[in-house]
């Protein structure tokens, strides 16, 4: 995902959104299929897992696309309401898409990636008839060689915002691959505890964030609320310092969501702000290069510490949660550097939004 995310962000500011939202998506239909073939005829593991990774190949060309688009139609102002709606709609399908997969798995798992075809078909056909191009390259200075590494090399709030990112990452981590194998095989809880949580997470995204858009448009800056979710993120892994039943699973993932609406509609409205107009594709592919590999590193190190700590679990999170605060801090700390920046890009030191 790190190296694909890179490479696509700056083909997206060289060929236009478009062209990578609508053409890339078909091959995910043929990876889909043959996971579905794989797992109703077994014995074709290579394959399986070939077609998986192809799946996050081709959905992570998709993203600094998407992010840019956003970008592109939406105003200073406008932006972080834009990545807000964007949001919300993505986990109206993170809210019914683990309801959807228990449903069909009762009849098989090789249904819940037949009906992912499905909808990816559609998916195509609805970008095709509907989306329009947002960046046409030829109207804009062109991309050359070099051009981007020296843009970000130079521009020293970007790069702490990506060493910052980095180490977020790496914490960020412990909320998927480590939260699943303490719930599922450490502590022997259910497989519908987890599918119930993860719903309740995109239920809540879409109640709460416009909500939370509403505060964080009232005052402060994009950096200072992404110290704020930060901190709830902290909150969130102390909470499972105590027994795991389903309550605690539960008071976990709403605070955990809080932080999430306030932290991840930032990401990108940040980093298209401060891009140059013709790199933003660009930039968003920098950044997620860079953080990718913090989540690459959270998980090994994150899932090695748990089977280190499995006997004092506890322990585990507590450490999770104490290394979160500091990012936190961090970001707090970046505030002041994050106006100084914005009045550098805009002419004007604060965000007026509509």
């Amino acid at each position: 995902m790190a190296f694909v995310q890179y490479y696509s962000g700056i083909l997206t500011d060289r060929v236009g959104r478009r062209t990578i939202l609508v053409y890339s998506q078909i091959p995910a239909v043929i990876f889909y299929l043959l996971i579905f073939y794989t797992i109703a005829v077994p014995n074709y593991f290579i394959l399986l897992l070939a077609s998986w990774y192809g799946t996050i190949i081709i959905n992570s060309i998709q993203y600094p696309a998407v992010q840019a688009a956003v970008a592109d139609v939406t105003s200073v102002s406008e932006r972080l309401s834009g990545y807000t709606v964007m949001r919300i709609m993505a986990n109206l399908g993170i809210a019914i898409g683990p309801l959807i997969g228990a449903y069909l798995a009762y009849f098989g798992l090789q249904y819940i990636f037949l009906v992912s075809a499905a909808v990816t078909v559609v998916e195509i056909l609805m970008l095709y008839a509907l989306f329009r191009e947002t960046y046409v390259p030829g109207e804009h200075k062109a991309l050359k060689k070099g051009d981007l590494g020296r843009a970000y090399r130079q521009d020293r709030f970007f790069i702490f915002f990506i060493i910052i990112g980095i180490i977020l990452g790496v914490f960020m981590r412990q909320r998927g691959s480590s939260f699943t194998v303490y719930t599922i095989v450490i502590e022997n809880l259910p497989y519908a505890y987890l599918g119930y949580v993860w719903a309740l997470n995109g239920a809540l995204v879409v109640i709460l964030q416009f909500p939370f858009l509403r505060l964080m448009t009232r005052f402060g800056n994009p950096m200072m609320w992404r110290g704020v979710g930060t901190l709830f993120y902290a909150i969130s892994f102390f909470i499972l310092t105590s027994t795991p039943v389903f309550l605690i699973l539960v008071v976990f993932m709403t605070i955990s969501t809080f932080g999430e609406d306030l932290l991840s509609p930032t990401t990108q409205s940040i980093i298209t702000t401060m891009a140059p107009e013709n790199m933003r594709g660009s930039y968003v592919g920098v950044y997620n290069l860079y953080t990718s590999l913090g989540g690459f590193a959270g998980a090994v190190i994150g899932l090695y510490l748990l089977f280190v700590l499995q006997n004092a679990v506890s322990n585990y999170w507590l450490y999770i949660g104490l290394g979160t605060m500091v990012v936190a801090v961090f970001y707090v700390l970046l505030s002041n550097m994050f106006s100084r920046r914005f009045a550098e890009v805009t002419g004007t030191s604060t965000i007026t939004y509509k």
